[in-house]
């Protein structure tokens, strides 16, 4: 089923208000990712999805039904929570099977399931164990397990992968993709981490200071952010920000007039800055800086460049481009990854336009 939000608020007691006037619907079969710095109110849209929660403002629908007063159990949604909070004393068999349980599932029938889930999520081969004996990301599939065999409407998924190694983290959120898909239950997930959300999402919902910034597919939010916020949060490196009257006279040719005159920030992402020899797609404009370091990490090579005073962070040249450090380089910049934002932080104009 899908989630609609309707104009919802809330706020603490003797407190202002935390989240304001959410508007949205999280289609169902999908994957969303709520995506945001620490504070901006992911886990407590989360909690409001779930019921833990109740809005001082607005309606909650699951379809068309309204669940704004309805509480977490009549709702019918698995969660899954940063420290998965398996039963310690439960085999892995019995922590799956104890929704089951608590619903009264004959014993044979909550065995078979349990066994049916185990396989979902790869922990067949450990059932006979205790949560005490299993690796990190072994526990957080048997938590996710143990949340699908309530046949949950919605899967709800609080920064799951926040205890686990950087390896595990990948490996894991690949997983969770599999297991979506395959069950197409509607997810939910919150994460701070915008690589994670961009690579496991159907859909991203990025918040700050309790509004929404953006809601969209990944690659609209990468290509198409609709304010420097969202430009600023997705992407690594940190995309590159500068005052626009620094480069104003290069880009008066480009832009139209209207653009120009409200031109404030330029933010530019590093793997957008190409040798200016490379005319695929690019601005016809030529910019030109001085190396200030050059680092390589494997096959990556980040290059820092001095423009006009301001420091540039660049990931598209390659070692043969770069002689020395002190040399002035020559560049331009590729359509798709160029904005620039107005006074308000709005993004005003896209390259791909061009």
């Amino acid at each position: 089923m899908d989630v609609k939000f309707e104009n919802v608020s809330l706020a603490y007691e003797h407190k202002s208000e935390v989240l304001h006037d959410l508007r949205f619907v999280i289609p169902k079969g999908k994957l969303t990712c709520l995506l945001g710095p620490s504070g901006c109110g992911k886990s407590t849209t989360l909690n409001l999805i779930s019921g833990l929660l109740q809005p001082t403002a607005g309606k909650i629908f699951f379809d068309n039904e309204d669940v704004t007063k309805k509480d977490a159990l009549a709702r019918k949604v698995g969660m899954v929570f940063q420290n998965y909070a398996l039963y310690p004393h439960m085999t892995v068999l019995e922590n799956i099977c104890f929704p089951l349980k608590m619903k009264k599932i004959d014993k044979k029938s909550r065995i078979q399931r349990g066994n049916e889930l185990a396989q979902l999520v790869h922990v067949e081969k450990e059932l006979a164990k205790y949560p005490g004996e299993l690796s990190g990301g072994q526990q957080q599939r048997v938590a996710i397990a143990r949340a699908l065999a309530k046949e949950p409407s919605i899967l709800l998924l609080d920064e799951p992968l926040s205890n686990l190694d950087a390896r595990l983290r990948v490996e894991m959120r690949e997983e969770i993709r599999r297991i979506q898909k395959q069950t197409g239950v509607t997810t939910v997930f919150v994460t701070h981490d915008q690589d994670e959300a961009m690579h496991v999402s159907d859909y991203i919902m990025v918040l700050n200071n309790g509004k929404i910034q953006q809601f969209a597919d990944p690659n609209t939010i990468y290509d198409y952010p609709d304010n420097l916020f969202v430009a600023s949060f997705i992407g690594n490196p940190v995309i590159n920000k500068l005052p626009f009257s620094i480069l104003s006279h290069e880009f008066s040719s480009v832009i139209p007039t209207t653009i120009d005159k409200k031109a404030e920030t330029l933010l530019i992402r590093a793997e957008s800055i190409v040798p200016a020899r490379d005319h695929q797609d690019h601005v016809a404009i030529k910019l030109q800086g001085k190396v200030l370091a050059v680092q390589r990490y494997g096959h990556e090579m980040f290059v820092r460049l001095n423009v006009n005073g301001q420091e540039l962070m660049v990931t598209g040249f390659k070692e043969r481009d770069l002689l020395e450090k002190q040399q002035m380089l020559e560049f331009t910049l590729r359509t798709n990854g160029v904005f620039i934002a107005d006074s308000d932080k709005a993004i005003i104009w896209n390259a791909t336009s061009i």
